[in-house]
């Protein structure tokens, strides 16, 4: 089973940067040839030249809750996101629910089996800066944790 785990985010807009932080934080720490690490500045169609030919898909990005919940930690399923599906978007900016069912109509030999996203409470994600809140910072260790979790590599977990 080949696994992808993708940090997507822009590291140049504060929080929002931190799926790229946790996946270069999980780059350091896994070495399995079954199990690649990246990150993307990407969204829409270019998510899916990324997991392609992968049976899993776990991704880390940032979510912005309207509730000030800076650091929340989601986890979510493909199928939580069906009611975000647009069926009218302009290819170029689709979003992710949108892209992933692009996908799976036009290339459903090529997607990913299982999707995992965690998604991060983020707050700063408009100024250019390369520095997360403090509350964003905090939170990297954990979704370290609970991506090698997720793996399988619960045992490898980070200490809080």
């Amino acid at each position: 089973m080949k696994t992808l785990i993708l940090g997507i985010g822009n590291a140049i807009l504060g929080d929002d940067g931190i799926g790229v932080h946790v996946a270069q934080e999980l780059a350091k720490r896994i070495n399995d040839e079954k199990i690649d690490v990246m990150d993307a500045d990407t969204s829409g169609l270019g998510l899916l030249e990324n997991i392609a030919g992968y049976d899993k898909v776990i991704i880390i990005d940032a979510i912005e809750t309207g509730s000030g919940d800076i650091g929340g930690i989601y986890k979510l399923r493909l199928e939580d996101l069906v009611n975000t599906v647009d069926q009218t978007s302009w290819p170029h900016g689709m979003n992710f629910a949108t892209a992933i069912e692009f996908g799976r109509r036009f290339a459903a030999n090529q997607m990913p089996k299982e999707m995992v996203i965690f998604a991060i409470g983020v707050g700063q994600v408009t100024e250019f800066t390369e520095e997360m809140t403090a509350k964003a910072t905090e939170t990297v260790p954990e979704v370290i944790n609970l991506v090698l979790e997720e793996i399988g590599w619960a045992h490898r977990a980070l200490l809080r």
